[in-house]
């Protein structure tokens, strides 16, 4: 074991020595060795540091606070500061480390500790980091998510860990002072001293350093009253040891340097400190309150602060107070009772050092974050907390065969494949982007509740109720997967309500990856790991993803993990062209959704331009068919694999040419450009995540053919580019006269489904592909509602898939859009089917969707901060007024241990100015359709269903 500290006062030294003696305690034969950071830096710099230390306290406190306070407010300056010391100290503890190949370290010191962060992040430490922060207010220079668990010393202390790094694993430590500070008889305490034994006593210790103002407080207490007999532990202050032996005063008792603190600890009824550092610690773990009197710059104030919240510690800043407080205390013997109950129940809940020490041994080590990709990014900037953005799905299940319904176990089975479910949401700031970081301790249970709504409760108006209560409360970026599951319904049919955050997932990755699991594909979703013992469990804690430790999350890294579709050469490299993608139904095999082989798999119609809404080419249609060589692209193992990076030679655009006199200017404007082209070319073109490209049918080497590729990505650009054109031309949408106001996340769902096969027979008769049929009737619908006060066009977004074989699994939303103009104004419904299948095909069929997923991929270049204006800007009512997916679904049946999935519906979600969400999906032999609108509008969203099903009755 190594353990990393400083001579920076003795505080941290402290804590090295406990956590010394619990290794010794855990393993008696372990080899422990120390190393002393500042010592490392280089001849003289730990002198130095200390020497600006004393002075910072001492001689120019405010200096010191500026400095603290600017670590906190200004991230540029943090992030600096930070990032150079983590690198000035890693380096200098690489050798020490290298020599002594420890199985665990430990650190004391946050210089300590940042080294170490950056020797995990250069891959040079893979043993387990364990820091403790032996201050009660962590702060930046603290806390790394490099580092495999974070101990800080309350509650109330993990706030502004997480805050420093939210990728850290935090925990709460008992205080880490030496087994000898610990409760016991106060009477015995203060005859071995001397003291008297009815007094008030108060230890006043300002550390090893003895920083403060000591005389003032000892005449301070000495003046509260008569009762009071102070101890004054002067640590190697012997100036002001010997000022207070001038006083002559018989009840103070004066203690320089010792090595016995405890005793004192133990004597005392408060201790007076100002610091807030291992005095405190010592005090707390032999359960005596803290007087925080005068604090000193900085940390010292941070800590009062903070100790005070716990209800630890009172605070005194100015002359006089401090006896104020402690006649309170004599006056309220209640008072101090309280504080001292609190402080024994710290000290009982808190996690020991021993387990963990454990922990940190045989726990995973804390996994490594990745950024989000824009696309996901997107819906994190747009959520208000009145319009949260999730998604999800309600799966209706019939009675098994014996009769009973589908139980809990089912559901943990089925949500175990969910994307998202390991997985949290690290919050962006001014200049750092959003992350994913796994948490491979979170399974379905975690994730699952239970409701049982009573013997044979009515279908239709127990789950109204179940879903409008179920979808009103948001999921968090800390928890982006929730679930519920509602028995008790009549004829023992039972429904799973499944919301995720709009970034974690899309409804064809959900829907694909439940079907999986129920039809018994091998789950994308590692067995959860051990939790680390003394892990804080956040109010709004993660998620977890993936199988490696350095995951990408939602990538599998199983060879048999296979993505694409059967029995189609083309789904393997995702290139289109395959006949059957861009007219009438969809014969080939690659339009499955799970795994099947037959005919009957096949996912809904796909129907040029619509085909499998937004699926470009047949293999973008392909939804978890199993069996392709060349279908495991995408599930890469390289961090950044996640992101849609594309590393194919042909992922950029445009020439650099090597004209001497142009060479300068020409490599600074690439290097200018080449987000932007490298956004575009993730679009355009496949992605194939660092594998080879795949080969063509007629390829056995396993190259690619250059000739065959080129035609595909110049008809991609030239998609592309009349996408971009389409979408600029559109302006802003038309104006509906509507409420559009959402007060709060309470919403209402309203539901209706159609006949599956009397909607494609409607759908040949008219000669119009089914996806325009239903959108016509949603039209139809929208027309009915807005009555005279209907526009002549009204502006629907329509969410569609851009996944490929190499994006199909992976976590986020794979979606792109198009804005489209429906016929809402006066007309008969058969000109309004025409009319709808005619502008699909003018505004869809040019490319829009993968243009709308190139402008969201261009915006994601942006900082943080206008990332996120401009996402609100482009997300909301102004440019569309309804949103409106249709969603490939299972035709053949979905059987979960023996109870067949009788229905699924599709949820969407509301945006800022956008009051209703239509979801439609095909299931089985049915059409749902799922309206969302805000609550206190239940009468639009009943009134929108039932004149779906009208306008399909007139058809």
């Amino acid at each position: 074991m190594l353990i990393v500290s400083a001579n920076m006062g003795q505080g941290h030294n402290a804590t090295g020595r406990a956590l010394e003696d619990a290794i010794r305690q855990r393993w008696p034969d372990a080899t422990v060795r120390w190393v002393n950071a500042l010592e490392r830096l280089g001849p003289g710099f730990e002198g130095l540091f200390q020497r600006i230390y004393v002075a910072n306290v001492e001689s120019v406190p405010w200096l010191y606070e500026f400095f603290y306070a600017a670590i906190w407010r200004i991230p540029w300056f943090a992030a600096a500061s930070r990032w150079f010391t983590a690198a000035w100290c890693g380096r200098r503890l690489a050798k020490p480390i290298a020599e002594f190949a420890p199985d665990l370290v430990l650190s004391t010191y946050p210089m300590g500790t940042a080294g170490l962060a950056w020797l995990r992040r250069k891959g040079k430490l893979p043993a387990p980091i364990g820091a403790w922060v032996s201050d009660f207010a962590p702060h930046p220079f603290w806390v790394y998510g490099a580092a495999d668990l974070t101990m800080v010393m309350h509650d109330v202390a993990v706030a502004p860990a997480l805050r420093s790094s939210p990728s850290a694993h935090v925990g709460v430590s008992a205080p880490p002072v030496r087994a000898v500070f610990r409760p016991g008889d106060q009477t015995a305490a203060r005859h071995e001293l001397g003291l008297p034994p009815a007094a008030f006593v108060p230890l006043v210790s300002c550390g090893s350093l003895g920083f403060g103002e000591i005389e003032t407080t000892v005449r301070e207490l000495l003046a509260a009253d008569p009762s009071v007999a102070p101890i004054a532990i002067c640590g190697r202050n012997d100036a002001a040891a010997a000022r207070l032996r001038a006083l002559g005063e018989p009840r103070l008792h004066v203690v320089g340097w010792t090595d016995q603190p405890e005793r004192y600890t133990l004597a005392a009824d408060v201790v007076v400190t100002n610091a807030g550092g291992a005095t405190s610690l010592e005090a707390l773990a032999c359960g005596r309150p803290v007087l925080m009197h005068r604090p000193i710059a900085a940390h010292g104030k941070a800590n009062a602060r903070l100790m005070a919240d716990a209800g630890l510690a009172l605070v005194s800043t100015k002359d006089g107070e401090l006896a104020e407080t402690v006649r309170g205390l004599l006056a309220e013997p209640e008072r101090l009772k309280e504080m001292a109950e609190a402080v024994a129940r710290h000290c009982e809940t808190a996690t020991p050092l021993v387990e963990a020490l454990e922990s940190l041994v045989s726990a995973p080590l804390n996994p490594p974050t990745q950024r989000l990709r824009p696309e996901d990014a997107l819906f994190v900037h747009v959520a208000t907390p009145e319009v949260p953005q999730q998604v999800g799905a309600v799966l209706l299940f019939d009675p098994k065969a014996d009769g009973t319904p589908v139980t809990h176990a089912d559901a943990e089975h089925l949500l175990a494949a969910t994307p998202g479910l390991r997985t949290r949401l690290l919050p962006d700031s001014r200049l750092w982007r959003a992350r994913w970081q796994e948490d491979p301790g979170r399974t379905s249970a975690d994730v699952l509740t239970s409701v049982r709504v009573g013997p044979e409760a009515p279908l239709e108006g127990a789950l109204t109720r179940e879903m409008d209560a179920f979808f009103s409360e948001p999921v968090s970026p800390e928890h982006p997967v929730r679930a519920r599951l509602v028995t008790g319904i009549e004829g023992e049919q039972g429904a799973l309500l499944i919301a995720l955050h709009h970034a974690a997932s899309d409804g064809i990755a959900v829907i694909s990856a439940l079907v999986g699991q129920a039809r018994g594909k091998e789950p994308l979703v590692p067995v959860a790991a051990p939790r680390r013992r003394g892990w804080w469990r956040r109010p709004n804690v993660a998620l977890g993803a993936s199988d490696a430790p350095n995951a990408t999350l939602g990538a599998s890294h199983a060879p048999n993990a296979t993505l694409g579709a059967s029995g189609v050469p083309d789904a393997a490299s995702g290139a289109s062209g395959v006949p059957n993608a861009t007219s009438g139904e969809s014969h080939a095999s690659n339009a499955a959704l799970g795994a099947s082989d037959a005919a009957d798999a096949t996912l809904g119609e796909s129907h040029a331009p619509n085909a499998a809404l937004g699926a470009s080419g047949a293999a973008d249609a392909a939804l978890g068919a199993s069996h392709a060589p060349n279908a495991t692209l995408g599930a890469s193992g390289a961090p950044n694999a996640a992101l849609g990076a594309s590393h194919a030679p042909n992922a950029t655009l445009g020439r650099n040419g090597s004209h001497p006199g142009r060479s300068a200017v020409r490599a600074a404007l690439a290097s200018l450009a080449a987000p932007v082209r490298a956004a575009l070319a993730r679009v355009a073109s496949p992605v194939w995540h660092r594998l080879e490209r795949p080969s063509g049918p007629s390829s056995r080497s396993g190259t690619a053919e250059p000739a065959r590729a080129k035609p595909s990505q110049r008809n991609q650009a030239a998609e592309l580019a009349r996408g971009v054109w389409t979408l600029a031309r559109a302006g802003t949408a038309p104006r509906v006269r509507w409420d559009k106001r959402i007060d709060s996340p309470r919403r209402h769902f309203a539901r209706a489904h159609l006949s599956a096969p009397e909607v494609r027979k409607a759908a040949r008769r008219v000669r119009v592909p089914t996806t325009n049929l239903v959108l016509a009737l949603v039209a139809e619908a929208l027309h009915r509602e807005l009555g005279g006060t209907a526009p002549e066009r009204l502006r629907v977004l329509i969410p569609m898939s851009v996944r490929d074989t190499g994006t199909f699994r992976q976590l986020g939303n794979h979606t792109g859009a198009a804005s489209v103009d429906l016929p809402t104004g006066a007309m008969s419904l058969s000109e309004r089917v025409r009319a709808t299948d005619r502008m699909l095909s003018d505004q869809v069929g040019h490319g829009a969707p993968r243009a709308g997923n190139a402008v969201v991929r261009v915006l994601g270049i942006l900082p943080p901060a206008l990332h996120r204006r401009a996402a609100k800007l482009v997300y909301r009512g102004t440019w569309f007024s309804v949103i409106a997916s249709v969603l490939p679904g299972a035709r053949s049946p979905v059987v979960l241990n023996g109870a067949l999935v009788r229905t699924v519906y599709p949820v969407l979600s509301l945006a800022p100015g956008v009051p209703v969400a239509v979801g439609i999906m095909t299931w089985a032999d049915r059409f749902t359709v799922c309206i969302t609108v805000p609550a206190g509008q239940e009468a639009r969203g009943d009134r929108l269903a039932a004149a779906v099903v009208e306008a399909f009755g007139r058809v």
